[in-house]
């Protein structure tokens, strides 16, 4: 009986060390101090940026990536490598910055960013599709670790942008509603 109880203090202990660990906070306080001034940093290598035909879609990223790592090959085998980046994500969009000069190559607002797609050949790739109607491209990256903590702190700013403006619209809303309060006389 005791062994049972030892156990599942044991168990339980365990699982909450695994839950900090796995994720960390994802409150929306901490994920406003996260992405707010520069936002988070990667060290990454930027495989390629295509022009593709529409806005989203998974098997057009993964055409687009196989494209670009084809062109990559082609040049490694003349002594080219990819060129080291860093990539930084906070509420001002994606940032591509060169790893040597500092300098900054792409930036990419949040609201040109229209689909996120995750190379299902390399789990250290991903890719983006960016721009304005009629003139879309795809941005391939390769992460120096596994893409998945870009895609989703990517994910929880696109999330956090979203929730934030639902808010502020409904704010908008109740101050207008209550300014356009009617007055009745008795």
């Amino acid at each position: 009986m005791s062994t049972e109880t030892e156990l599942q203090v044991a168990v339980k202990t365990s699982a909450k060390k695994d839950s900090r660990k796995k994720g960390q906070d994802r409150s929306e306080a901490t994920l406003i101090k996260r992405f707010k001034g520069e936002g988070v940093r990667y060290k990454a290598k930027l495989i390629g940026i295509d022009e593709v035909s529409a806005a989203r879609g998974d098997k057009l990223c993964q055409d687009s990536m196989m494209k670009l790592k084809g062109v990559v090959a082609g040049a490694r085998s003349k002594g080219e490598h990819k060129q080291k980046i860093f990539l930084t994500i906070s509420f001002g969009g994606i940032k591509i910055f060169d790893e040597k000069t500092g300098a900054l190559q792409h930036h990419h607002a949040v609201h040109e960013i229209s689909y996120i797609a995750k190379d299902i050949t390399d789990h250290r790739a991903f890719g983006y599709v960016c721009g304005k109607e009629g003139n879309h491209r795809f941005v391939a990256i390769k992460t120096a670790q596994a893409a998945e903590p870009v895609i989703l702190d990517l994910r929880d700013l696109f999330q956090l942008i979203y929730e934030l403006k639902q808010r502020e619209e409904l704010e908008k809303k109740a101050q207008k509603d209550k300014h356009n309060i009617p007055l009745v006389l008795t």
